[in-house]
C-alpha cells in the first residue's frame, strides 16, 4: 500500500506546527532554540560561573613536604657536608571555614603530623599550617594558618541533595592545576565504599555522594558545590575502574566534625559497636527476611569480623547477630537513614532507644554510646 503525497504534506505540516508551537523557528533550513531556551541556557552558563567565582577565593592548595637530610663527602679533601631541604611528597585540596585561618580538608591529605605542610592562598600567597585536629571515623581534617580576614565558602546542606543536581568540583588537580573546575550531577548518594590511597592504606566510606563531576588526583579535600556556590561535599575518591565515577563525603558530616573541634578542641564522634548492612527489598527476599527495611547485625570482611564489638554499647546493650535495627529514637532505619547516619547526629554518653526485631519478637533497648577512638 503506498502512501500518498498529500498525507505526507499534512504530516510534514503537523510536525512544523509541533515545533513552532514548542517554541523553536527554522533559519536557513534548520531549526533554532527559541529565545526561551536561549536565556535559560545562558542563566545555567552564568549561575555555573556565579557559583566558582563564589567560591573560588576561599578555596586553597596543599603542599605536602618532608625534611630530607643529604650528606654531601668530598674525596679530594675527606670532608663532609650535611644538606637539609624539603622535598614534595604529596599535594590536595582545601577550603576556608572561617576567617581565622581554619581549613578543611580530606585525612589522607592531612594524615602524617610529622611532615610539613604548605598552603597556598588563591592569591599565591604561601603559609606553613598546621593539623590541628583529625576525624577518628571520617576522611576529615582540620588545619589552620596564621591568617587573619579570610574568605570563606558557605556549607549547606547535604541531606536535602537530590538526583540529578548541578555539582561542581573545585582542585588543585594533578598537584598542578590550581583551582580547576569541573561541572556534572550528583549521580547518587548514600554510597559506601573502601577506598585506597597511594600507600596502600584501605579507609571505609558510607553514606557518601557520588559524582560525575570529574575529580583528578590533587582534587581530595576540595569542596564539591551547589549551583547557588554552597559547599555540600568533599571531594575524596574516584573509581579508577570507570569513568567520571568519584566521590564526596557531605558537608553535613564536616559541619558536625568542625562543632565538635570548636566545643572540645577535637573531631569527636559517636560509636555503637556493630557491624550491619542496610536491609532493601531484594536483600529482604534473598536472605527470607520479615522486614525490608532496617540495619541486619552481621559479621564483616567476610565473616572474619565479629558483629558486635566485644565491650562496645551494643555488646553491653545485649544486641546480637541477626537482629534487625528498625528505628532509633523512633526514627526508620530505611534511605536516605542509614543506621550510621542517624547515630552520627548524637554524642558519645547519650542515651538512645533502639526498636529491634529478633526473629518474631520485637523489644526496644537503651543504648549509651561510647567515643569512637
Amino acid at each position: 500500500m503506498k502512501t500518498k503525497p498529500k498525507v505526507f504534506l499534512f504530516i510534514f505540516l503537523l510536525s512544523l506546527c509541533f515545533l513552532m508551537a514548542s517554541g523553536y523557528s527554522f533559519i536557513d533550513g534548520k531549526v533554532s532554540l527559541a529565545k526561551d531556551e536561549i536565556n535559560l541556557i545562558n542563566d545555567y552558563e552564568k549561575a555555573t560561573v556565579l557559583a566558582i567565582k563564589k567560591v573560588i577565593p576561599a578555596v586553597v592548595s596543599i603542599v605536602v613536604k618532608e625534611e630530607i637530610t643529604n650528606i654531601l663527602y668530598d674525596p679530594l679533601s675527606g670532608s663532609s657536608d650535611i644538606k637539609v631541604e624539603n622535598k614534595d611528597i604529596g599535594s590536595g585540596t582545601g577550603f576556608i571555614v572561617t576567617a581565622d585561618g581554619l581549613i578543611l580538608t580530606n585525612k589522607h591529605v592531612a594524615s602524617d603530623k610529622t611532615k610539613k605542610y604548605y598552603i597556598i592562598l588563591n592569591s599565591g600567597d604561601i603559609y606553613e599550617a598546621t593539623i590541628v585536629a583529625q576525624d577518628p571515623l571520617e576522611d576529615i581534617a582540620l588545619m589552620k594558618i596564621n591568617k587573619k580576614n579570610l574568605p570563606a565558602v558557605t556549607m549547606g546542606n547535604s541531606s536535602q541533595l537530590e538526583i540529578g543536581q548541578t555539582a561542581i568540583a573545585i582542585g588543585n588537580s594533578l598537584g598542578r592545576y590550581q583551582n580547576s573546575a569541573t561541572r556534572g550531577i550528583i549521580s547518587g548518594i548514600g554510597r559506601s565504599l573502601v577506598a585506597s590511597d597511594q600507600l596502600g592504606r584501605n579507609e571505609a566510606l558510607v553514606d557518601i555522594i557520588q559524582t560525575d563531576a570529574a575529580i583528578n588526583l590533587g582534587n581530595s579535600g576540595g569542596p564539591l558545590i551547589n549551583l547557588t556556590g554552597e559547599v555540600v561535599g568533599i571531594n575524596t575518591a574516584i573509581e579508577t575502574s570507570g569513568e567520571n565515577v568519584g566521590f564526596a563525603i557531605p558537608i553535613n558530616l564536616a559541619k558536625s566534625a568542625l562543632s565538635s573541634y570548636k566545643k572540645t578542641g577535637q573531631i569527636v564522634r559517636p560509636k555503637l559497636g556493630l557491624r550491619y548492612i542496610m536491609i532493601t527489598p531484594a536483600i529482604a527476599k534473598f536472605e527470607g527476611l520479615k522486614y525490608t527495611y532496617g540495619a541486619l547485625i552481621t559479621k564483616g570482611d567476610e565473616g572474619r569480623e565479629p558483629a558486635i564489638v566485644p565491650d562496645s554499647p551494643a555488646d553491653k546493650a545485649g544486641l546480637k547477630e541477626d537482629d534487625i535495627i528498625l528505628e532509633i529514637n523512633a526514627m526508620k532505619v530505611a534511605p536516605p537513614n542509614s543506621l550510621s547516619s542517624i547515630i552520627k547526629n548524637y554524642s558519645p554518653g547519650q542515651l538512645i532507644g533502639l526498636r529491634v526485631a529478633r526473629g518474631d519478637k520485637i523489644f526496644v533497648v537503651k543504648v549509651r554510646l561510647d567515643e569512637f577512638k
